[in-house]
């Protein structure tokens, strides 16, 4: 379930489902999510949920999966290039607590796919690579409480080698490593994780690996 777009249903994409449902086991944070959520691991590999009003009067769970899983697949077909689905659907399901609420969570194979399905930026590189990209600009500014870091060549050179997110998603986001610095708006919460939820422009993390 996009909010950025519609779901797009196929007679015979249900098949799909078992397929594309599988892999959900384990005990993964994003069993317990209920608000929407970014999960970014060391590979690059993100798990996305979006909770969205569920008006049970047009579709019922079984459908609202079917139309996810339509959409995965159609993702995939467009824009698959090796082994592994750029988009698989983890979840679809009611929120216990508030029944007129639905989830639906994702995994990306990468920031791309995750950037090409839902139509938000979503990068993690290197710091070398963002700014070769033009995904961070020379001269930025990013901050750690009283302490700031200029992106200019010292900053640039020292920090090189560090991963950085880069996204204008909206949402609480678990991060791989430790924040060193971020953009205006990013507030960093206790447990590491950010909430880009205050940003006004495209928020911007360095990590400490």
């Amino acid at each position: 379930m996009r909010k950025q777009g519609s779901f797009v249903a196929k007679a015979g994409m249900l098949l799909s489902l078992f397929l594309l449902l599988s892999g959900c086991g384990g005990k993964d944070s994003w069993k317990e999510w209920k608000a929407d959520q970014l999960e970014i691991n060391k590979d690059g590999q993100v798990i996305y949920c979006v909770v969205d009003g569920f008006e049970k009067n047009i579709y019922d769970v079984d459908e609202l999966t079917g139309m996810a899983v339509a959409e995965a697949a159609e993702f995939n077909g467009r824009n698959k290039t090796g082994d592994a689905a750029p988009v698989t659907v983890l979840d679809v399901s009611r929120l216990e607590e508030e029944q007129d609420k639905v989830r639906v969570v994702y995994r990306f194979d990468t920031g791309a796919s995750y950037t090409a399905f839902q139509g938000e930026t979503l990068v993690y590189e290197t710091l070398e690579e963002a700014v070769t990209q033009k995904h961070v600009f020379s001269g930025s500014v990013l901050y750690n409480g009283e302490d700031s870091l200029t992106l200019d060549e010292p900053g640039r050179v020292k920090y090189r080698t560090k991963h950085v997110v880069v996204t204008d998603a909206k949402a609480l986001i678990h991060l791989p490593e430790e924040v060193l610095y971020c953009s205006h708006g990013v507030t960093i919460l206790k447990d590491g994780s950010v909430d880009t939820t205050g940003c006004e422009d495209t928020a911007v993390i360095l990590l400490k690996k």
